[in-house]
Parts: structure tokens; C-alpha cells; sequence
């Protein structure tokens, strides 16, 4: 193919293209028709419903995409419709409307499709109040506006209905492509200086939450199409068992054999260590073409050079084994690290095969793992509690829109509703969340005006405005999940266009629009900052707990692999998922202190459990990736590292003051059996890291002052 069919190509499969390709031939379909027969108000009405539509889109199998347009108009119809008989009886409808706002945002709590039919609704009843000056008659709106996001769903469920594993497609390649980062980043460690280790193992930890998230969005996806459709569907049975892959070799990048510290430090061969680098290099590479190819819907051509990479890695051990050059302790763990590599080339060889329908899905249903559904009232009053967050973010909004209504009734600021826009944008659950998109909304928002005050007197035409808008439109789906502020000034544009259009063309007002901005803005940082403030580092003891009881859930899986063989059921892929999901957590909490008003003692704090939970993480998965039926195990610590993680997990959650133990020793590889001595040194690293992980555990109730405690144990 040509260079340009390609880069076509590459564009049109990429989900932030394709998503405001379809969202454009929504609004284009009704605001040129409405333009050409002079019905330009009405049009721009029908294309804010599309906008609510398209913004409250989540994925779906085609039936589920169904029913939830069918209920998102229901809902739609029914907000409009209170807005516009409401609105003029302002002591009946400020209290309605912070009720409920509090119970759209509880929505959420019942899982990312009610999440987003709640913002979605929220969004649109905005959009109603601010049109409502606007409005000719009660119907207009309701109807309308419903309308119009009855037209995007349509257009998209037709879309749906030609490439109903598009979405699927494109979630997993995104899988690959973090892989590819991890591997790539990972492979600096066989170059950098010792000082550096501790800023890349920091650097990885980042990068395994791009991945983590990712693995799970993508096993969502394939859970909402496995459900009621035939297992023998073949590219299904493709697109599962290339997840099933990425899910093993994600395993396999995790995994530390060796400390890398000591490695640099103990082999003196840098042949060797390049060898390791250019391999990783190469596996990454690897990594982004078949990721490439799965997004394009290609073959993957998997290259030859690893393979013979491989076979000269293999050569330069030998010939330094021959030489007893180093010992075996430093030799057995360098060899695992070999085949790991090797297994990450033999899984990239079955992506091929894959790829290329060479090789038929597996027949038998490969079960994925499902959330518990928990029975709805013990769910309610759970959620109907002050500990929750959702509860608190939900109690934050509302305020946040009480206050921002009773500004506008006061001040009689008939198109004061860009405040309550504002808020809905920029209030999030967390400090850290709401204080950057605080920065971005506000700077964003700065911009969209300004661009807008020479472009609205530069083309004063309607035909001229719905040009620009449809492309600021564009432009803002585009960026909306990759540069944010650059999103929120192009929609800024759009929605200051859109409501002068709607409007019949009235003088556009740049000034009350930047002050709606700001009060907006600052309403929801005083309501994140006094209202319950969701401080990350009250959550530290439970995600500290969460993290220690699942890599004690993981431990305990690869030690019944061990005993019993290896199997990737869903017993054991189930205990390494949580692992990471909550070492992503610390990550992630890491992240947030880092932007919070709090000691300088609780960051190094949280530094050094997100380091430390990370490494121990790294090789336990790297015991995984090699565990097999041995009785290697049987006379080594397992389980009282086991039941030394669980023990602190109970304490940490119940507030309880962790006993003394005296730490656990230290496997010794005192034998000459390569595998023996791999699997005693990972141990000895885990048992290290287990009774460094137990004494900051135990240092909670020194560190954390007395008002916080009470805090920290609730979660």
C-alpha cells in the first residue's frame, strides 16, 4: 500500500478520530439542513443533544447499546422536560436540582454505564437552562434536545451494528502498546547509573497503571460481548486469546530475576548487558507492531533477529559459564532471564499465527473474571454512608450547585448556567483531580473566549459560525482523552458559538462568560478543599492493606501451582489481576500526596511503600512466570510470608497496632541446581521486602498524627 493509504488508514482506526468522525456526520447532518431551510436556532438545539448523546456514550455489545440509548432518552426527556416546567419557581427548583444532582452522581456507583447515564443527564438539563431564554415554547427543548441525542445514538448503533469489535480492537492494541513502553523503559536499567534505579523503578511503576488499566477496560469489553453471543464466534475467540496473551507476557515484563543494582555492579561483561538491552529494545519494538497490526486489522510480521539475538545471548553465557567467569548465583537467575525472553519471543510468534488466522481460537470457553453483583440495598446503604467517596463527591456537587444556583437567583444572571457547567467539569472525587482540572478548565476556558472575540467579528455570518463549530467540535473529541486544555478551549468555542446561534444571533458576551469561568472554578476548589476533602493520604493504611492481602492472595496461588502444576485458570490469572490493580493503587495515591498539602515524612512515606510494594510485586511475578510442579517450595517460608502480609492487611484495616515478629530469614540457594537457586533468591528478595513492608506498616500509628487516625481506619 501506498504511504498515504496507510496513513489514512492508521488515522481512521484511531479511536479519538473515529469517535468525533461519527460525532461530526451527526452534527453535520443536522446543522447543515437546519442552515440551508433557515432554522438555524432549532438546528444548533438538536446538535447540543447530540453532544449530550455522544459525551455519555459508553461501550456496549450492540443489544446493551440499545437499551441504554432507549433509557438515556427516557431520562433525557424527563430532565429537559422538569427543567422547563421548573425553572421559573426558583424555591422549587433549587432544592430539586441539588437532590437531584446527588442522586445522578450515586449513579456511578452502579458501575460506568449508570455513571455516565447520570453525567449525561446532568449535562443536558445544563444545556436546558441555559437555552431556556431561548425557548419559544415548553416542548421545544424537551423535544429537541432528546431529538438530537436520538440521532447520534442511532448513527452510532448503526456503526455499531458494521463493526461490533472495532472498539475491541482498539482497547487492545492500546494493551500492546503500553507493553511495548514498559519493555522499552525497562530496558534502560541495563545502561543507567545506580543512582538512577530508583527514579525508573519509579518511572515502571507508572507505566504498569497505563497497562493495568488498560488489561482491564479490554476484559470489560470482551465480558459485555461474550455475554449472550456464540463462543464459537472466530474473531471473538481471536481477540480473547490475544488478551490471554498480552495478560502472560505482561506477567513475564513485570518480573525481576535479579537485582538490577547488583547486576551492573557483579557482571563485568557489558556484551552481556547490551545483549539484555537490545533484546528488551527489540521485544518492545515487537510489542508496538503487533499492536499496530491488531489496530489496523493486518497481519503481524513477527522479525527474525530476536530469535537470533536470543541464540547470541545464550552463546555469551556459555562461553562465561565455561570460563567460570561468575558463579552460579549470578549465572542461574541471568539464564531464567534468558528464557523469559524467550518466552516473550514464543508468545509473539503465536500472536503471528494469530493474526494471520493460521492458528483456530481455542474451543473451550476461556472464562474472564466478573465483578460480584451485590444485592441493591446493603449496596445503598453502604454507598449512603460518609466513608464513601462517591457519597462525598456526590455531597461536594451538590453543594457546589446549590451555591452556584443561589449566585445566579440572586444576581438574576438569566444565563448564569455556564457556572453550574463549569462545576460539572471541574469538580472531580479527589483534591488532586479537581486542583488539575482546576489549572486546565480555567486556562482553557481563557483561551476559547479569546479565540472566540476575533473569530465571531471576523465571521459574523451563521454559515461561517457552523464551519467553525462543527470543527472546534471535532477538534474537541480529538483531543478531549490526550490534551485537555486544549480540549476545553475548543469546546468553549463550540458551546459560546452554539448558544449564540441558538439565540438568533444575538450580540455574543465574552465578559459575563470568563467571570461564570471563574466562579464556576472557584466554587468547586473551595468545595473540594473544606467540603469532607478526599486527602490521599487517609486512604494510605487501606490501599497499604488492600496491597499486602492481594500480593499474600498471589503468593498463595503460585504456591499451589507448585504444587499441583502450572494452570492459567481463572484461580490463578484472578490473584495476580488484584496484585497489580492494587499496586496500581499506591501508585496512583503516590501520584495525588504529591499535590497535597501534607508533610513532607508522608511522602517519603508513601514513596517508599509504592517502591517497595512495586519490587516485591516484580518478583513475584517473576516466581509466576516460571512456576511449575516442583516441591522446590516445600521447605521454604511460603507460608508464613503469607500469613505475615494477611496479618498486616487485618491490622492496617481494623486500626489495630501490628505485634513485633521478629523478621523472617532469608532463603539461602545452597544448592547447585540452577532452578533451586533461583527460586531461594527470588524468596530471600521477597522475604526483604515482606519485612520491610510489615516495619512501615507497623510505623502507621508513629507517623500519623492523632486527629488522622480515626480517619485512616474508617478508609
Amino acid at each position: 500500500m501506498s504511504p498515504a493509504i496507510i496513513w489514512l488508514r492508521r488515522v481512521f482506526t484511531d479511536s479519538h478520530f473515529f469517535f468525533a468522525l461519527k460525532v461530526l456526520l451527526a452534527m453535520s447532518s443536522l446543522l447543515l439542513p437546519g442552515w440551508w431551510l433557515g432554522q438555524i436556532p432549532a438546528a444548533v438545539t438538536l446538535a447540543l443533544g447530540a453532544m449530550a448523546g455522544a459525551l455519555s456514550e459508553v461501550d456496549q455489545d450492540p443489544k446493551g447499546r440499545l437499551r441504554h440509548l432507549l433509557l438515556s432518552l427516557l431520562c433525557f426527556f424527563a430532565a429537559i422536560s422538569g427543567v422547563s416546567w421548573l425553572i421559573d419557581s426558583p424555591w422549587l427548583f433549587g432544592p430539586l436540582l441539588v437532590f437531584t444532582t446527588f442522586a445522578l452522581v450515586l449513579l456511578g456507583a452502579w458501575g460506568p454505564t449508570a455513571g455516565s447515564l447520570g453525567f449525561g443527564t446532568l449535562l443536558v438539563s445544563l444545556y436546558a437552562m441555559q437555552g431556556h431564554a431561548d425557548s419559544p415554547a415548553f416542548w421545544y427543548q424537551p423535544l429537541l434536545l432528546t431529538l438530537g441525542a436520538a440521532w447520534y445514538g442511532l448513527l452510532s448503533w448503526l456503526v455499531l451494528l458494521a463493526w461490533p469489535y472495532k472498539q475491541v480492537h482498539e482497547q487492545l492494541a492500546q494493551c500492546y502498546f503500553a507493553l511495548s513502553r514498559y519493555l522499552l523503559e525497562k530496558s534502560r536499567f541495563f545502561d543507567s547509573p545506580q543512582e538512577e534505579h530508583q527514579q525508573l523503578r519509579h518511572g515502571l511503576a507508572q507505566l504498569n497503571i497505563q497497562l493495568v488499566n488498560a488489561l482491564e477496560v479490554t476484559k470489560q469489553m470482551l465480558n459485555r460481548r461474550i455475554q449472550g453471543r456464540d463462543r464459537q464466534d472466530a474473531e471473538l475467540g481471536r481477540l480473547l486469546a490475544l488478551y490471554l496473551l498480552v495478560q502472560e507476557m505482561h506477567e513475564r515484563a513485570t518480573s525481576s530475576h535479579y537485582s538490577y543494582q547488583q547486576l551492573n555492579r557483579d557482571l563485568h561483561q557489558a556484551d552481556v548487558l547490551a545483549g539484555y538491552q537490545t533484546l528488551l529494545v527489540e521485544l518492545g519494538e515487537a510489542c508496538y507492531r503487533l499492536g499496530y497490526a491488531i489496530l489496523t486489522h493486518n497481519a503481524y510480521r513477527h522479525g527474525k533477529r530476536i530469535a537470533w539475538e536470543l541464540s547470541a545471548l545464550q552463546d555469551q553465557l556459555d562461553y562465561s559459564h565455561l570460563k567460570r567467569h561468575y558463579p552460579r548465583t549470578l549465572l542461574s537467575p541471568m539464564k531464567f532471564l534468558t528464557r523469559n525472553m524467550e518466552h516473550l519471543h514464543r508468545a509473539l510468534v503465536r500472536a503471528e499465527a494469530l493474526t494471520r488466522r493460521q492458528t483456530p481460537p481455542e474451543a473451550a470457553p476461556i472464562e474472564l473474571a466478573r465483578p460480584p453483583r451485590q444485592p441493591f440495598w446493603p449496596k445503598l446503604k453502604a454507598l449512603l454512608h460518609p466513608n464513601s467517596i462517591l457519597f462525598r463527591h456526590g455531597v461536594r456537587l451538590s453543594l457546589c450547585f446549590a451555591l452556584g444556583y443561589s449566585l445566579i437567583a440572586t444576581l438574576e444572571l438569566e444565563r448564569g448556567y455556564w457556572i453550574l457547567l463549569t462545576i460539572l467539569f471541574v469538580c472531580q472525587p479527589s483534591f488532586s483531580a479537581t486542583r488539575k482540572r482546576l489549572a486546565q478548565r480555567t486556562l482553557g476556558t481563557i483561551g476559547g473566549l479569546l479565540a472566540g472575540i476575533p473569530l465571531l467579528y471576523l465571521f459574523p455570518s451563521a454559515g461561517a459560525q457552523i464551519g467553525i463549530l462543527l470543527l472546534c467540535n471535532f477538534i474537541f473529541f480529538t483531543q478531549v482523552k490526550v490534551y485537555y486544555s486544549w480540549a476545553v478551549g475548543f469546546v468553549t468555542l463550540f458551546v459560546l458559538l452554539a448558544f449564540n446561534l441558538q439565540g438568533s444571533g444575538q450580540e455574543p458576551v465574552f465578559l459575563p462568560r470568563l467571570l461564570d469561568t471563574l466562579a464556576g472554578c472557584a466554587l468547586a476548589f473551595v468545595a473540594v478543599w473544606f467540603i469532607w476533602p478526599d486527602w490521599q493520604r487517609r486512604h494510605l493504611p487501606r490501599l497499604m492493606a488492600d496491597a499486602m492481602a492481594a500480593n499474600a492472595a498471589y503468593l498463595a496461588a503460585i504456591a499451589r501451582q507448585f504444587e499441583q502444576g502450572r494452570s492459567d485458570e481463572l484461580d490463578y490469572r484472578l490473584p495476580r489481576k488484584q496484585a497489580h490493580l492494587a499496586d496500581n493503587q499506591l501508585a496512583l495515591a503516590w501520584q495525588n500526596i504529591r499535590v497535597e498539602p501534607v508533610p513532607k515524612h508522608w511522602l517519603n512515606l508513601c514513596f517508599d511503600i509504592a517502591y517497595r510494594n512495586h519490587a516485591l510485586l516484580s518478583y513475584l511475578s517473576t516466581l509466576g512466570a516460571h512456576r511449575m510442579h516442583s516441591q522446590v517450595l516445600a521447605d521454604t517460608p511460603v507460608q508464613e510470608l503469607v500469613t505475615r502480609l494477611e496479618a498486616a492487611a487485618k491490622a492496617l484495616r481494623s486500626g489495630e497496632e501490628l505485634p513485633a515478629y521478629t523478621p523472617l530469614p532469608v532463603a539461602v540457594a545452597d544448592s547447585d541446581d540452577e532452578w533451586v537457586i533461583l527460586t531461594r533468591q527470588l524468596l530471600g528478595h521477597i522475604t526483604l521486602l515482606v519485612n520491610d513492608l510489615y516495619q512501615l506498616a507497623r510505623g502507621f500509628r508513629e507517623q500519623t498524627p492523632a486527629e488522622d487516625a480515626a480517619t485512616a481506619r474508617l478508609g
